[in-house]
């Protein structure tokens, strides 16, 4: 994949819960030494996940997956709107909106945005809107049983549902995979 693409990752308060972290930033490629995607820039943001909507479960999931987070804002809303402003900084570069497996952390986030401040808004979201997980099946990478084959995190993709580590771990299999 060539160019320059705006790739983001959102941790959630479940699957169908309100956002609470996310993460990402502006990446061009991979470095031939590192192997590491090639970022003009990242942002982290997080708030609380208990100012989030969500359920019990998906609160118990958070305690047993997410790494602990600074948090950035009070509230959602507050994170949203630094989000937004990234993704028009990106968006002024023609730089298109990126994430894996973006059905419903991802979409229902990028839903709420609009929500915050429709008029605002409603006519600058992504157009389209880029999945890995899509390009995956495309070209044909799955493993054996069909499922999708995931390479190996390399240091800077890791600790997992860290936002930052997986947007990173997402951009690099988008710019890896067949175009």
């Amino acid at each position: 994949m060539k160019g320059r693409f705006f790739v983001f990752d959102v941790e959630s308060v479940g699957l169908h819960g309100e956002g609470f972290a996310v993460a990402g930033g502006l990446y061009s490629g991979i470095d031939d030494q590192s192997g590491n995607v090639i970022s003009d820039w990242e942002f982290t943001y997080a708030c609380p996940p208990e100012m989030a909507e969500g359920n019990k479960e998906g609160r118990e999931w958070i305690k047993k997956n997410v790494p602990e987070l600074e948090f950035t804002h009070a509230c959602p809303t507050k994170m949203r709107g630094a989000f937004w402003n990234q993704w028009l900084r990106a968006r002024e570069l023609d730089a298109p909106m990126v994430a894996d497996c973006l059905w419903p952390v991802e979409a229902r986030f990028l839903l709420q945005c609009v929500h915050d401040s429709p008029d605002e808004r409603a006519w600058k979201g992504p157009y389209t809107f880029h999945e890995v997980g899509t390009l995956r099946l495309a070209t044909g990478v799955t493993d054996s049983t069909g499922e999708m084959a995931s390479p190996d995190r390399l240091p800077d993709e890791l600790p997992i549902h860290s936002p930052l580590a997986d947007a990173r771990f997402s951009a690099r299999q988008w710019f890896s995979l067949p175009s």
